[in-house]
């Protein structure tokens, strides 16, 4: 038994997918991996999980996106292209749609109960 005041997040209700390859560069063309992609996916578990979002975070190949990464998808919801731009601001916005599409989601699970007559 553990002596603590954590609780486990809840059952994830959808997937955030980031694409985190890495192109060997011998084209020197950029890649989502080699923009900070895998620092992108480390933050955003983190603060899932602090907000006990009902989200998991799937480190994934290439989305065909490089030339715009870090690419991430948000399961049922939408496509972002970080630019390379992978500060505070854009993490903040990406938390915002993950917030979202989980209130959204948990609407559907268990939507209000209509108003007694």
């Amino acid at each position: 038994m553990i002596d603590a005041d954590w609780i486990p997040v809840p059952k994830p209700l959808f997937t955030v997918r980031i694409c985190i390859n890495k192109r060997l560069n011998t084209d020197k063309l950029p890649s989502c991996g080699g923009r900070g992609s895998r620092g992108v996916a480390d933050a955003l578990e983190r603060l899932i999980m602090d907000e006990r979002l009902p989200a998991s975070v799937t480190r994934g190949p290439c989305m065909n996106n490089c030339l715009h990464g870090p690419t991430i998808k948000i399961q049922g919801a939408d496509f972002i292209s970080l630019e390379g731009d992978i500060g505070a601001a854009q993490l903040e916005k990406i938390m915002a749609a993950i917030r979202a599409e989980a209130m959204r989601r948990q609407s559907i699970v268990a939507p209000a109960e209509p108003p007694a007559p």
